[in-house]
């Protein structure tokens, strides 16, 4: 599929080639896979090192069959002749043995001056044959591409080589009792090329008797006929294979029927026919993709302006031998070649379940060693399931120990409290007589006593709030509220702590009606918050903001003042306990902590908003239990 796309794109692309493009002539041949595969390869390659698909043309000679090898060389002019004047190629790439015997046999000069590179064509070649000839008895004359054509301007490319004498030495040598030669030819322009080389180079062993089984004139069944009848001194030289005499593709099936003829006759492969399961192997050309190649050619001769010497390239051989006919055939194989390639070898245990046998030798490694780990670490569990029962043992002992200290700690607080809530709060009593009653120094210090007396009251009062939280004996049940009134009663409790300079706001919700809610948890938050405002708020306002958030059964109240601030890496360090930012102020920095005791106990949240910048603004968010 992949070959008649290139030649439509080719084609509509054929107008913007420029003159010094390349031109790519294809044979067309029954290879079509191989040869689509190699121009892909050439388009990819040119464009990798800079060169214009743009100006590559591929013409296709669409070479059917060995019956119209007569009509090639006309073809081949046809296209040469497209491609002339303006449209001359900077260089032309012959693909295929059809197309460079056609392009070999041109006559004009103007056609051979043309700088060409070859590829996918063999070093022995022939010229199409003359119209005067019969195609099925016509003996060419075998011509070396690298010897016989100094007239034409071959810059490069790349030729296989179909080396008979290697193929005749392998023979000798394993089965010195041979004395016949047979070639194996089809009725294809390769075969005839092939057999025209066989031809030419048998002359070089005289000792020998050559006959050819020549497809353009013999059956499968006259083939299958004559092979079964060979002597067994005999044996067989495989050139082609795939045309039959009426131009019919062969199936490859079809030389298994040509093996079973004569099962035990030696046969050698001079270009890979038969090979995995006839030919018990053969020297034969390293086939592979050219077009890479063939695109750099092209680049360096264009780009040196047809200057580079770059000459015809031999791609190189292979010795390639078949286990199983080894066997079959009972061939030593230390008398192959160093190097040999041997397929279809029976695969070993090893061979043929590698990664399986590695995969099971693993899961066994791991079980062996999973059963050492385990035994290990049965043997760890069991030391510290016994340290950890002796520890949790001792931890029932700390824990009631430490219940026992909390509870008396709780005790403690509760019944001191007492004892020193009364000595204060009449020192606080007589402070105020004492400060109504006078004027003067005298009631400046007696003003001193009282606010001293009532931080330290509340200091106290703090203590005793977080205590109970802590126990768990920190008791309120709903009740009705009307948020204003909560409101005045928290500011009454914090008057103390108002500077002169400092101005209230209360923005009461729109609608102030009563909600039901915890009363005192709440009470007691807005205290500790608006106490914390004017204890940092030396002027300026404090605003105390509450309002029912849309859609939720929930009340906001804020505390916002223009006092000092809280740093942004502070607003989570301020609600741990005895947290103070300012050691100068007087307190034990547990108000707000108590604020966020009391805010988890009721499912509420007080945080600190970070995009209020001139002071500080606390947000408190309950529920309202209505």
């Amino acid at each position: 599929m992949l070959l008649p796309i290139l030649l439509v794109v080719s084609s509509l692309t054929a107008n913007a080639a420029s003159g010094k493009g390349v031109l790519i002539i294809t044979s067309y041949n029954p290879d079509t896979q191989s040869m689509a595969s190699t121009l892909s390869s050439f388009v990819d390659e040119y464009e990798k090192h800079g060169g214009n698909s743009d100006a590559i043309v591929v013409e296709s000679l669409n070479c059917l069959a060995y019956s119209e090898a007569k009509t090639w060389k006309e073809r081949m002019g046809a296209i040469l002749s497209k491609h002339r004047g303006d449209a001359t190629p900077g260089i032309v790439v012959v693909l295929g043995q059809e197309a460079w015997s056609a392009f070999l046999s041109q006559d004009n000069p103007e056609f051979r001056k043309l700088p060409v590179l070859c590829g996918m064509v063999s070093r022995n070649t022939i010229l199409t044959p003359p119209d005067s000839v019969s195609l099925d008895t016509w003996m060419p004359v075998s011509m070396d591409v690298m010897k016989d054509f100094p007239d034409f301007n071959i810059v490069g490319g790349y030729v296989y080589q179909y080396r008979l004498f290697e193929n005749i030495a392998l023979a000798k040598k394993l089965f010195p009792f041979m004395r016949e030669l047979v070639f194996l030819s089809d009725n294809s322009f390769g075969g005839v090329s092939m057999q025209a080389m066989v031809k030419s180079e048998m002359k070089k062993y005289p000792e020998y008797s050559f006959s050819f089984l020549d497809g353009r004139v013999e059956s499968l069944v006259e083939v299958s006929h004559r092979i079964s009848n060979l002597s067994p001194h005999c044996v067989l030289l495989c050139g082609t294979w795939r045309v039959g005499p009426s131009d019919d593709f062969v199936l490859k099936s079809t030389t298994y029927v040509l093996r079973d003829a004569n099962p035990v006759l030696p046969a050698f492969s001079v270009s890979s026919i038969g090979l995995g399961h006839w030919a018990l192997g053969g020297y034969i050309p390293d086939y592979h993709n050219l077009g890479e190649g063939l695109a750099r050619q092209s680049l360096e001769y264009l780009q040196s302006g047809g200057k580079a010497a770059i000459g015809l390239r031999l791609v190189g051989n292979k010795y390639v031998f078949d286990s199983q006919r080894i066997d079959m055939l009972e061939v030593d194989e230390s008398l192959l070649p160093e190097g040999t390639e041997i397929i279809n070898r029976t695969p070993t245990l090893w061979d043929e379940y590698e990664n399986e046998i590695i995969a099971v030798g693993l899961v066994i490694l791991c079980l062996l060693g999973s059963l050492v780990v385990s035994a290990i670490y049965i043997r760890r569990i069991r030391k510290y399931r016994n340290m950890l029962e002796e520890q949790s043992r001792e931890l029932a002992k700390a824990k009631d120990a430490a219940e026992q200290a909390s509870a008396m700690k709780t005790n403690f607080i509760q019944n001191i409290n007492h004892e020193i809530r009364t000595p204060l709060n009449a020192i606080v009593g007589f402070a105020q007589v004492f400060a109504n009653a006078n004027t003067g120094p005298m009631k400046k210090y007696a003003s001193i006593i009282e606010r001293n007396s009532n931080d330290l009251l509340k200091l106290i009062g703090d203590v005793v709030e977080l205590s109970n939280l802590d126990a768990g004996d920190f008791k309120d049940t709903p009740q009705p509220v009307v948020m204003s009134e909560l409101c005045r009663v928290a500011l009454r409790q914090v008057e103390s702590k108002i500077n002169d300079d400092v101005e209230f706001v209360l923005i009461p919700p729109v609608d102030d009606r009563p909600r039901l809610m915890y009363r005192h948890m709440v009470e007691l938050v807005v205290v500790n918050l608006l106490h914390n405002a004017f204890k940092f708020t030396i002027s300026g306002t404090v605003t105390l903001h509450c309002d029912v958030l849309p859609g939720e059964k929930k009340m906001r109240v804020s505390v916002t003042d223009t006092g000092y601030g809280i740093p942004a890496d502070k607003h989570e360090v301020i609600f741990e306990r005895f947290t103070k930012l300012d050691e100068f102020k007087q307190g034990g920095g547990l108000g707000l902590a108590i604020c966020r005791a009391v805010a988890k106990r009721i499912d509420a949240t007080v945080t600190i908003d970070p995009d209020y910048t001139t002071g500080s603004k606390f947000i408190f968010i309950f529920p309202l239990l209505d």
